[in-house]
């Protein structure tokens, strides 16, 4: 083609990309086929692209085809998540403009592409229009969290001598010139026409930029270098959802060095910029909670739940329509991150179930659960009722705190109920016989009192159907959960049993209790075959793992239970033994040391019941500090099944 004919090419071609980009800039925001338009025009702008690209690269073409493929890049982000055929065609056209001025490139490096560009080509009109795929190359590499490249290729853009000769080169300051244009000859690029502009391109940058720095800070636990940049953050493009986000960022930053007030100020404003910000108002929820203000946290929570409820209704916030890539495109939150991942209604549900149980407001805590079940049977299958999510206790432990729930208000048919589904599910999953192996060895070679780790367990089972397997994690995991059946199913028997007895059905009730017993006896704590440990040393080890104080509790309030109800038949002598049980199977059990004297008491063995109670009496004067130990291998955050046992002891 002769150089007329180019000519007239360049003209034509330069005409249609500014009807295009003309064409962009009329559509509104709330266009209901908005998407469907932006999709076309890609399409328009790629055949724009595919015809210059089909001659070879000139000079005075070159800087055209550079805008068009800005063009193109911006639309291909705002469209797709995925940006690699952006970078592909970054990298095709960089080259293409090298040849234009009879360079090459032969590798795959692109920060060497952008270092061989401005070392070699001096054009200032080619150089204007590399100008704005350095940025675009930016906004690439921010999808996937590249800062160090960013700051490599910025720090060649300087040393240019673009018009930043004079700055400090910290990145900081590099990423400030971004956002104000300085490091542009023509900030504005009023020669070019472009479908997003420099500048917002700039701000997009460092506003995206300093985010994910400052969300490194604060998964560093740097919470006060993360609160500083995080606020520089929103100087830049923010959307209403990002500006959100950052203030989010700084109210949790702010509550984790001390600063309640600080921290629901910005979760206010979080709400204010977007009121879909959700992670904000779950967080206010549980500063409210460390500052013990109840209703405001009660509060929270709801409004979170009907918010979570109505989620399908909510329309994105509108933004400017001369803004194609937006910086939600650009800033990833890893999904294990769940601060602003977003939050799960089932665990809304259940922090307000469990709340109000907490607090005494068993009415309104039982239909929070009972809600919260309705919603778990719809799904029939059996690994639904075992999964929930990782961000709320099992299943069967929310079936087993709607119980305890249930029991507060005296709904106890309602308790057996919950409890049946508990037990028919967890039937089929447990072991004949599950045997826990201590290894005391390694752990009695030093001083007992003086160690802070627990004994390794080895879990075997002992089924028929079993043989020894490896001890590797993964066995082990599976073998705990086996535990976990037990202990599930267990509770519940003893939940039904409680209920039964409020019901003063004394049959039904000694029934559970005896199946509670039964099952829990499965479980046999050993010590390794010859280990040569003193037999006073191995039981203070097992009294010291929250495991086999869990299951010992339990097997305690059930003996218990059962004496009690043996005792209200008139069969003293059957109680006495159950009790007796009790105590040797929890001998700090004061429960059991009561009912133990009561009996006896009424046996005529007066003597034995006073050695009781004065075995009693020094039990209540010990030191407070190892009474509250003792409290906490059992605290209801840390093993449901056996706060809800000391909760319904009363039987």
């Amino acid at each position: 083609m002769d150089s007329a004919g180019r000519e007239g090419c360049l003209q034509t071609w330069t005409e249609e990309n500014r009807k295009l980009v003309a064409q962009l800039k009329h559509i509104s925001t709330f266009t209901a086929k908005r998407r469907d338009i932006l999709h076309q025009s890609h399409v328009s702008f790629s055949k724009l692209l595919e015809k210059i690209q089909g001659l070879p690269p000139t000079v005075p073409s070159i800087p055209l085809e550079l805008t068009i493929l800005y063009n193109v890049v911006v639309l291909n982000i705002s469209l797709s998540d995925t940006n690699q055929n952006g970078n592909a065609l970054m990298y095709q056209g960089l080259v293409r403009g090298l040849e234009a001025y009879g360079r090459h490139f032969d590798g795959l490096d692109v920060i060497k592409l952008w270092g061989t560009i401005f070392q070699s080509i001096h054009d200032p009109t080619f150089l204007q229009s590399v100008h704005q795929l350095i940025y675009l190359q930016c906004v690439l590499w921010l999808v996937n969290n590249q800062l160090e490249k960013i700051d490599t290729t910025l720090h060649i853009l300087r040393d240019r001598g673009s018009s930043g000769s004079g700055l400090n080169t910290r990145s900081d300051d590099l990423l400030q010139c971004v956002k104000t244009g300085d490091l542009l000859k023509d900030r504005n690029g009023s020669h070019l026409v472009l479908v997003q502009s420099l500048s917002s391109l700039g701000e997009l940058i460092y506003t995206c930029t300093m985010f994910i720095r400052g969300f490194h800070k604060m998964e560093d636990g740097n919470f006060l270098e993360a609160v500083d940049i995080l606020q520089r953050a929103t100087e830049g493009l923010c959307s209403k959802r990002i500006l959100a986000e950052i203030y989010t960022l700084i109210g949790y930053s702010s509550f984790q060095m001390d600063r309640p007030q600080t921290a629901l100020q910005y979760f206010r404003w979080a709400l204010q910029a977007d009121i879909q910000c959700l992670s904000a108002l779950y967080q206010a929820a549980i500063v409210y909670r460390q500052l013990e203000m109840v209703e405001a946290e009660l509060e929270a929570l709801n409004h979170l739940y009907v918010a979570l409820e109505s989620w399908d209704q909510f329309k994105d916030g509108n933004h400017d329509p001369q803004v194609l890539i937006r910086p939600e495109q650009l800033v990833r939150i890893p999904a294990t991150c769940h601060l602003l991942t977003g939050v799960n209604q089932v665990h809304v549900k259940h922090s307000l179930a469990r709340r109000f149980l907490q607090i005494g407001r068993a009415e309104e805590a039982a239909e929070h659960y009972l809600d919260l079940l309705a919603s778990f049977l719809e799904g029939s299958q059996q690994e639904v009722f075992l999964v929930a999510d990782p961000t709320v206790p099992s299943i069967p432990e929310i079936y087993l705190e709607a119980a305890v729930a249930l029991l507060r208000c005296q709904r106890y048919n309602d308790v057996i109920t919950v409890c049946e589904e508990i037990a028919c599910k967890m039937s089929s999953l447990l072991s004949e016989k599950l045997t826990f192996e201590i290894r005391v060895n390694e752990w009695l070679s030093g001083d007992c009192s003086e160690r802070t780790d627990v004994p390794e367990i080895n879990t075997k089972c002992q089924s028929s159907l079993s043989k020894c397997f490896n001890e590797s994690q993964t066995f082990w995991a599976k073998k705990k959960e086996t535990l976990n059946y037990i202990l599930w199913s267990a509770t519940a028997f003893l939940y039904q049993g409680q209920a039964f007895a409020l019901l003063k059905n004394n049959k039904e009730s000694i029934t559970n209790f005896s199946r509670c017993v039964n099952l829990l006896l499965k479980v046999q704590v050993v010590g390794p075959p010859d280990s040569g440990e003193p037999g006073d040393q191995f039981e203070t080890l097992k009294k010291n793992m929250t495991e086999v104080k869990t299951l010992q509790k339990l097997k305690s309030l059930a003996f218990a239970g059962r004496g009690m109800q043996l005792a209200e038949r008139g069969q003293d002598r059957e109680a006495l033994q159950n009790f007796q049980l009790s105590l040797q199977a929890y001998p700090d059990s004061l429960e059991a040391i009561y009912n133990l004297v009561h009996v006896l008491w009424k046996l005529n063995r007066k003597q034995e019941a006073v050695s009781y109670w004065l075995k009693s009496y020094s039990s209540t004067t010990k030191p407070t500090a190892e009474k509250m130990q003792e409290e906490n291998a059992l605290r209801f955050d840390k093993r449901p099944w056996t706060s809800k046992t000391e909760d319904e002891k009363t039987v």
